[in-house]
């Protein structure tokens, strides 16, 4: 492994979550949330024509928008099919979150393992999810760009293609940082998440254009916080919000 240490702060994070109201795998959440997610499944992975592990990432305009839990409940409903195992990697190394949804240590995460500070397999953690494995972000860096487009972590990506039918990635929102890029040019495609009545159309309008210009596959796009109580489509969803996913909302 080649040396690109560089010093990386304690990492300040939540501890990892006992329960989280808001996943799939829960009784709690209601029946048609999650065949809302089980049809964005659906879709996003028949968009994705290729044999082998398909690598899809998950990105948005801005923060609070619903990207984590997003990409983290489309991963548990891929790895909920008959014979299929899926990684998760937090590739959002300024607001790491995956660790707090899925209830697993933040550390040994991806930054320690590229920094040279452990071996992949300390990085690779189950998770209560049956065929279901994440990989957390580790200590916060000084320089999540550099470590994201670094060689070892696209030798990272490539061997992990050997064991998985499906990684997901959760990348940083590309409004607000280019982190996400490096990872989104090794991907097969990205969904886009978006929030009803917050993201803007014109910084939607900026991300799809950046995301065209490195040559990124768009699948699609997931709304977030759709007032199904004035809408009278869908469920019920983060207390009276719904979901959707659809294509064409940025031509």
């Amino acid at each position: 492994m080649k040396d690109n240490k560089k010093e990386v702060k304690d990492p300040k994070m939540a501890p990892a979550s006992k329960k989280n109201k808001n996943l799939i795998d829960l009784e709690t959440i209601e029946f048609h949330i999650r065949e809302s997610y089980k049809a964005a499944r659906t879709n996003i992975v028949y968009s994705i024509i290729k044999k082998g592990c398909k690598k899809i990432s998950f990105t948005s305009v801005s923060k609070s928008e619903g990207k984590t839990i997003t990409s983290v409940n489309i991963a548990i409903a891929l790895a909920k099919q008959v014979n299929t195992k899926v990684l998760i990697i937090d590739c959002d190394l300024r607001r790491p979150q995956v660790h707090n949804l899925l209830s697993i240590e933040p550390t040994p995460g991806v930054t320690n393992f590229l920094n040279g500070e452990c071996d992949k397999e300390a990085i690779i953690k189950p998770t209560k999810v049956e065929n279901l494995f994440a990989v957390p972000c580790g200590a916060i860096p000084p320089n999540p760009s550099e470590l994201l487009e670094s060689s070892d972590m696209h030798d990272f990506i490539k061997n992990a293609e050997k064991e998985y039918d499906f990684i997901i990635f959760d990348t940083p929102p590309v409004g607000v940082v280019v982190d996400a890029l490096p990872i989104v040019k090794q991907t097969d495609g990205v969904v886009l998440i978006v929030k009803h009545n917050h993201t803007t159309y014109p910084g939607l309008k900026r991300i799809v254009e950046t995301l065209s210009r490195n040559n990124a596959k768009i699948l699609g796009i997931v709304v977030n916080g759709v007032d199904t109580l004035k809408t009278g489509k869908g469920g019920k969803l983060f207390g009276g919000y719904g979901y959707g996913y659809g294509y064409g909302y940025y031509s």
